[in-house]
C-alpha cells in the first residue's frame, strides 16, 4: 500500500487526524517511523513534515516520492531546488493561523503597554502599589510585512484607535483601505512607530532584515513585538538595545533556535516577555492546519493541486 511517512506530530489527537483522513476518503497509509527504520521505502509516495527538514539526503531515501505537504506557513525547512530537480510537488498551509497570531501580537501588545506579568508578580508577592500604564489608543503601530496577517493585525489595532503604518514588499489594496499608511523605507516605520509588529515569512531575503540599524532609530518608549520568524532580527543586536534601554522592550514568540537556547542573550536583558512559540498553537488552527494539509493530499491525488510552492 502507498504511504505517507508524518515526521512530525501535527498536534491534534490522532483518531481526529485519522477521522479527518477518513472523511476525505484518502487511500493512504500515514506511520510515523524514523526514516531509517523504513522497511519499504519505494511505497513512500509523500511526507508530512512542519518544521523538520526534508533535504537532499531524506529525499533520496525515497525513490517513488511524489509530494512533500509542510504543514506551516513557513517552507524553508525544505530543498526546494533538489525537490523541483526530482519533480516533487510541494505544497503548504498559507493561511490557519492568521487569527491566532494576530490574537497573540494584541495581547503582547497590552502585556507590554500595561506591564501585566509584572503586576502578577506584585500581587503574588505580596504588593499593591504599581506604577500607571501606558493607552495603546492613539498610539501609532508600524506593521513589517502585510500579508495575511499583518493585515488581520492592522485592523484589530485599528479598533483600538491606532494610527497604522507599515512596510512590505507588496502593497495592498486592504491595508490601504483600512487607513494604513506605507512607508517606502522600513527605516521610517521603526523611527514614527510607537509599536513595530513583525509579520514577514521567512526566507534569505528577510534574513537579518531587522538589526541595530533599525532598532537603533526606534523611540525610547516604543515595544517591538516578533510572532513572525526568529532569523528575521538580529538576536544580538535586539538584546544590546534592550539592554542600553534603546527602546522599551520586546515581546519574542520565535527565536534563532527553538526550543530557545540556554545561552539565548534575550534571557538575561530587561523589559522582555518571551513565549514558547505559540502564536500558531490553538485547538481550532491546528484542526484546521491538519483539515488543510489532508486537503492538499487529497486534491493533489486527483491532479488538482493547492498551495503549491515548488
Amino acid at each position: 500500500m502507498q504511504k505517507v511517512l508524518v515526521l512530525q506530530d501535527l498536534g491534534i489527537p490522532q483518531e481526529k487526524f485519522d477521522q479527518l483522513a477518513s472523511d476525505k476518503k484518502i487511500s493512504l497509509e500515514f506511520i510515523k517511523e524514523k526514516p531509517n527504520n523504513i522497511s519499504d521505502p519505494e511505497n513512500i509516495i509523500g511526507i508530512i513534515t512542519i518544521k523538520a527538514k526534508v533535504d537532499k539526503d531524506l529525499i533520496d531515501k525515497f525513490p517513488n516520492l511524489k509530494f512533500i505537504a509542510v504543514a506551516f506557513t513557513g517552507y524553508d525547512c525544505i530543498d526546494l531546488d533538489f525537490a523541483r530537480e526530482k519533480g516533487i510537488t510541494v505544497f503548504n498551509v498559507p493561511t490557519y493561523a492568521t487569527d491566532c497570531t494576530a490574537e497573540l501580537a494584541i495581547g503582547l501588545a497590552l502585556s507590554l503597554f500595561r506591564e501585566i506579568p509584572k503586576g502578577q508578580d506584585i500581587i503574588m508577592s505580596g504588593g499593591w502599589d504599581m506604577r500607571p500604564g501606558v493607552e495603546i489608543a492613539g498610539k501609532t503601530v508600524g506593521i513589517i510585512g502585510t500579508g495575511a496577517i499583518g493585515v488581520r493585525v492592522a485592523k484589530i489595532f485599528k479598533a483600538f484607535k491606532c494610527n497604522i503604518i507599515g512596510w512590505s514588499r507588496s502593497k495592498r489594496e486592504e491595508f490601504t483601505d483600512l487607513g494604513g499608511v506605507y512607508k517606502e523605507e522600513i527605516s521610517d516605520v521603526f523611527r514614527e512607530s510607537d509599536i513595530v509588529t513583525i509579520h514577514l515569512l521567512f526566507n534569505q531575503a528577510t534574513k537579518g532584515i531587522i538589526g541595530m540599524k533599525e532598532l537603533s532609530l526606534m523611540k525610547k518608549s516604543a515595544f517591538l513585538i516578533n510572532v513572525a520568524r526568529g532569523p528575521i532580527v538580529n538576536t544580538n543586536d535586539l538584546a544590546d538595545c534592550l539592554r542600553n534601554e534603546v527602546l522599551a522592550g520586546a515581546a519574542v514568540d520565535v527565536f534563532d533556535v527553538e526550543p530557545i537556547e540556554k545561552t539565548s542573550p534575550l534571557l538575561s536583558v530587561p523589559n522582555v516577555l518571551l513565549t514558547p512559540h505559540i502564536a500558531y498553537k490553538t485547538e481550532e488552527s491546528l484542526i484546521r492546519r491538519a483539515e488543510v494539509t489532508l486537503e492538499n493530499i487529497k486534491l493533489f491525488l486527483e491532479n488538482k493541486p493547492q498551495n503549491v510552492i515548488s
